[in-house]
């Protein structure tokens, strides 16, 4: 929650499973209430049919998260779906970032991205 505290969001989450550790975390963190959602690749075929589970996130601000970052397909998966469901996505924040250009794909979409830790901070070399 720290390296995002000048982040002013209501509810966080992303794309399941990759996130859901890491939403969860920041929900029971200390500070401010903020909710947690876990987002889909695909709404369900059953049920409510849901994309998006948890509190609606409709007319809400989200960041969304991610444990690790690679290619940042999945981050932007959970991006458009939130957008879809009437989101304001705020950023996108990543425990590890694997320096293979998420940041600049993630950039072209108009987002901030935040990575708490790189490679070279974890004494891995690209392609580690």
């Amino acid at each position: 929650r720290e390296s995002v505290s000048d982040w002013d969001f209501d509810a966080v989450g992303g794309l399941t499973m990759g996130a859901d550790p890491v939403a969860i975390a920041m929900m029971h963190a200390a500070g401010r209430p903020i909710d947690a959602f876990v987002v889909r690749k695909a709404a369900k075929a059953h049920g409510m049919q849901r994309q998006i589970e948890g509190p609606d996130v409709t007319g809400k601000r989200v960041l969304v998260v991610e444990d690790t970052t690679t290619t940042g397909n999945s981050p932007l998966t959970a991006v458009k779906a939130l957008r879809d469901a009437g989101a304001t996505v705020v950023g996108v924040a990543t425990v590890v970032d694997r320096d293979t250009g998420a940041d600049r794909v993630i950039a072209a979409e108009g987002l901030e991205y935040r990575p708490l830790l790189g490679l070279a901070d974890l004494g891995l070399q690209h392609g580690s």
